[in-house]
């Protein structure tokens, strides 16, 4: 076979307790360019292995302590793709076939002659010439698919920015345009003064609407780079006394629209995490169902504890919001916690929202590997679970993009 070139200047070793044959073969693999170490025995071998790699290796069966076949695995340990041939004067079947069973590549049996000697080398090394290049280009392969993914997905990502962006000019153009007309109406005399005040208040209604939409906006953007600040920040929150703090703060609307909303703390767990993150779940929860509910309507909150709630490990804080409101659609539950997404009847209450409470409330459970979940009815009502890990190394951050679970 004709010798290649990355077999030359190859590092080999001989393990055998016979001089001669160590000089022999020394001698004659340095001929071909190779670097040639030899051990006489196999306390010398495994040494010489601990401290070099080898692209290949020549044992001998029968040594003073013990068999050379017992050096081929401190050898793969050492590099998975050296060769190792076995050399002795007792060829046998058994001894054959156990030598390869433990990963030789090939036998020479004693005595053998140079040119012997040089086609099962030259064979081995060629062997591993062509493992290493077959790695190499499966590397090469697997990278250039990991490009394309990469590719792939920033460009997804520059598709979903450009998106957002739009989405984002259009949801501040529609309040500040009513604004600006509402204002050139004042500057060109045609709002009587009677209805001065009502224009006023129209203005003041957009401009907090903007506001809201900037805040939420903030918010999310917070958020999509939270989870360094959750592992840094995060401090011990009494979870009973955020829920009275938003239900007090939510009370008033709701008791404007003569709505029952009942306040159930079954547990009072102590979560480690940042000190608004519990607060904005509960208050866009909460103000969502107020929102969305009719006057005279039920409105329901329970906190409590429990193990493997939706599926999170270990224990965790359990929160619930249950509304006799308008409902959801099955066909708008996936795009529920999308950006910007409001459903129609959502619209046609009048209700003004920015669309984005409910994926602020998506990014924050995501972010401590939590989960949560709706399930709703149209007409009849909808009940939001979440479940968010109290011992935060047990649970891992679950994908942003993860659908609702319907009923």
């Amino acid at each position: 076979m004709a010798e290649t070139n990355r077999s030359r200047g190859s590092r080999i070793l001989v393990v055998d307790d016979e001089l001669g044959i160590r000089q022999g073969v020394q001698r004659a693999l340095r001929s071909e360019g190779h670097v040639v170490d030899t051990a006489e025995d196999l306390a010398g071998g495994r040494k010489l292995l601990q401290r070099e790699q080898y692209d290949l290796v020549l044992l001998d069966v029968m040594m003073p302590d013990g068999s050379g076949i017992d050096l081929i695995e401190p050898a793969h340990e050492r590099d998975p793709d050296t060769v190792c041939i076995i050399v002795t004067g007792y060829a046998t079947v058994e001894l054959a076939v156990s030598a390869v069973k433990r990963g030789a590549y090939d036998f020479i049996s004693k005595p053998f002659t140079v040119e012997q000697l040089l086609v099962s080398v030259n064979q081995g090394l060629e062997r591993r010439a062509l493992t290493l290049e077959s790695k190499r280009l499966a590397s090469v392969e697997e990278r250039a698919e990991q490009l394309f993914r990469d590719k792939e997905e920033l460009e997804r990502l520059d598709t979903v920015k450009s998106q957002l962006m739009l989405q984002v000019a259009h949801e501040l153009r529609a309040p500040t345009a009513a604004v600006q007309s509402y204002v050139n109406l004042i500057l060109a005399g045609y709002v009587a003064e009677s209805e001065l005040r009502p224009t006023l208040l129209r203005i003041q209604e957009r401009l907090q609407q903007t506001l809201d939409l900037v805040a939420d906006l903030l918010d999310l953007a917070r958020l999509k780079q939270s989870r360094e600040r959750i592992n840094s920040e995060a401090t011990a929150q009494p979870a009973a006394a955020v829920l009275r703090e938003v239900v007090a703060l939510l009370n008033p609307q709701s008791v404007h629209k003569e709505q029952k909303l009942s306040v159930d703390i079954r547990s009072d767990p102590v979560i480690a995490a940042l000190p608004n993150h519990l607060r904005q779940i509960w208050m866009n929860l909460i103000s969502n169902a107020i929102k969305y509910t009719p006057h005279g309507g039920l409105i329901s909150v329970t906190l409590d504890e429990a193990n493997g709630e939706l599926g999170v490990p270990g224990p965790c804080l359990v929160g619930t919001v249950e509304d006799s409101g308008i409902g959801i659609a099955a066909h708008d539950l996936p795009s529920l916690f999308g950006e910007f997404f409001r459903t129609d009847e959502a619209k046609a209450t009048g209700e003004v929202g920015t669309g984005l409470g409910l994926s602020i409330v998506k990014q924050i459970v995501d972010s401590y590997g939590g989960r949560i979940q709706v399930k709703s009815e149209p007409g009849e009502g909808t009940r939001f679970t979440f479940a968010l890990p109290l011992n935060r190394r047990e649970a891992a951050p679950h994908d942003q993009g993860e659908p609702p679970r319907p009923a």
